[in-house]
């Protein structure tokens, strides 16, 4: 990871190290460095019991991609405390192969704020 850490930017090294403080204190969430066979660039996947909680990608920004299942996507949109930004890049999900994948944009510390209540609900749902 150190030396992933190494090639990022540094504003986006610091978003990426704070999104992953949070994701990684969730519990049974695991983090590996994989190839995005989607996309073909290697990338932090995030999972819980087996199960794609995020991808995060660092290229010229740094973004998420998150799966969205009906059931999720069903969470999210009663979730009146999630960002509305954040709602509506979920509707906007894309389907890629047989998944629809939301994509997110992190940019500055508030839209990192506003991503992590999502990836708690997404984490939840796979806990349960």
């Amino acid at each position: 990871m150190q030396e992933f850490l190494e090639r990022i930017k540094p504003k986006q090294r610091k978003y990426f190290t704070d999104l992953r403080s949070a994701v990684t204190a969730l519990p049974e969430v695991e983090e590996s460095i994989e190839i995005d066979e989607l996309r073909g660039d290697w990338c932090p996947a995030y999972r819980v019991r087996g199960s794609d909680l995020a991808w995060v990608h660092l290229d010229e920004k740094l973004w998420l991609s998150v799966p969205v299942e009906p059931r999720f996507a069903k969470k999210v949109f009663q979730d009146e405390n999630l960002d509305s930004q954040v709602v509506d890049r979920v509707k906007e999900a894309e389907e890629m192969g047989d998944v629809k994948y939301a994509t997110l944009e992190i940019r500055s510390g508030a839209e990192l704020d506003q991503v992590i209540p999502l990836l708690r609900l997404r984490h939840s749902i796979l806990m349960a």
